[in-house]
């Protein structure tokens, strides 16, 4: 029996700089399979160090499905990321090949693997043009004020200061109603294996964070954000995204740069906590297997190789 017999989908989860397109590749390659990028960031094209995308030297001639799907100053939404991501799994499915979802999006994740349908609304830019100019003149506890009053709930689930979110969440509350209430669960009609890296020891991730944020720098991530800065301007791809934010600042004089990097390794620090936090509470479906590895324990290593050779033995079997 094949994986696509079985339609399992394996799950590589959990924050970033955790190693998980090291681990997806290795997956796919001992499992016959291919990797689709669940990832908010690496989605666009030409952000490439910066979203440390992988190389095509790095991916060892994997196929890797949804990275550079749209440029930086396009829209692109958990919904089209479970519409298009979905399309591939059944390719995959269908060509017997295991499909090996890879990132550290919590929401996409979720709408793919988990089921959470949100509502297709489409962009209303002039009512986004109104609300950008309402941030600048009054700041961004104005778009929280309209919010609570349209839909309290929405409030409590979105980040602090997470401008997009809050401009979306009205969007669609103004439209169709409030936007907690049009999100819905439907189990998806495959089943998954997640395996979620973390640590206990978290400075040890922190180390990662400010190895790789190095390792960008001698790639050329400041050179990178100063083209897509002059081509596609100041786009919410790039001020909403580590260390793309904090390397404009940088550029425009408002940081140095070792204000820049401290910055940037807090912000990814930042964004690894809450990754984790969100990982430890899926899946919600009790039906969906998990594994979990702490990446700083060695004898994770063992255990994950040999749950590698059970995998491939149920998938084969």
């Amino acid at each position: 029996m094949h994986a696509q017999s079985k339609r399992l989908v394996v799950a590589v989860v959990g924050p970033t700089a955790s190693g998980k397109t090291k681990l997806a590749i290795e997956l796919a390659a001992a499992l016959d399979g291919e990797v689709i990028a669940c990832d908010s960031r690496t989605v666009y094209r030409h952000m490439n160090i910066g979203t440390a995308k992988p190389s095509m030297q790095e991916r060892k001639g994997i196929e890797h499905h949804l990275l550079d799907v749209v440029d930086p100053d396009q829209v692109y939404t958990a919904a089209n990321f479970k519409k298009d991501a979905a399309a591939v799994i059944e390719d995959l499915f269908t060509r017997e090949k295991l499909p090996i979802v890879c990132g550290g999006t919590g929401l996409y994740s979720r709408v793919l693997l988990e089921g959470l349908n949100i509502p297709e609304v489409e962009p209303d830019e002039t009512l986004r043009k109104e609300l950008a100019e309402l941030v600048k003149e009054k700041g961004v506890e104005a778009l929280e004020e309209i919010l609570e009053k349209l839909d309290p709930p929405s409030l409590t689930r979105i980040e602090k200061g997470d401008v997009f979110r809050l401009v979306r969440a009205i969007e669609v509350s103004q439209k169709l109603g409030p936007f907690s209430q049009m999100a819905t669960m439907q189990r998806p009609d495959f089943d998954v294996l997640w395996l979620f890296l973390n640590v206990h020891n978290r400075e040890i991730l922190r180390e990662a964070i400010v190895k790789r944020l190095l390792v960008q720098e001698a790639d050329g991530v400041i050179e990178e954000t100063k083209a897509l800065s002059q081509r596609f301007g100041l786009t919410r791809a790039l001020l909403n995204s580590v260390p793309y934010k904090e390397y404009l600042a940088y550029l425009d004089g408002t940081m140095s740069l070792e204000q820049a990097r401290e910055e940037a390794v807090k912000h990814n620090y930042q964004l690894a906590r809450r990754q984790i936090m969100w990982f430890r509470k899926s899946p919600k479906s009790l039906e969906q297997k998990r594994l979990t590895f702490f990446i700083d324990e060695s004898t994770e290593a063992e255990r994950l190789s040999e749950s590698m050779r059970e995998i491939l033995q149920s998938t084969r079997a």
